[in-house]
């Protein structure tokens, strides 16, 4: 069984987790380092507002009381 680096993740697998590449022959890295590219290229798509979630956010944020629109100043 012979076995390959991946230039991606730097692991040593055997070439069946490596995609072909034609008359190249495999792939410099792995189908797991391709497939983590792809996810990362693939935009997320959009979160549903969630209506409770709004009005625990809101109570949890306004907890201690409005918040305040004037500037903090150090004491230093």
């Amino acid at each position: 069984m012979s076995r390959k680096t991946c230039t991606g993740c730097c692991r040593c697998l055997p070439l069946e987790s490596f995609p072909n590449a034609g008359k190249r022959g495999k792939e410099p890295t792995c189908f797991m380092c391709t497939n983590d590219a792809r996810r990362l290229r693939t935009p997320l798509p959009a979160i549903k507002r969630d209506p409770v979630q709004v009005q625990i956010n809101n109570t949890f944020n306004l907890w201690h009381g409005p918040v305040s629109r004037v500037l903090l100043r150090s004491h230093a």
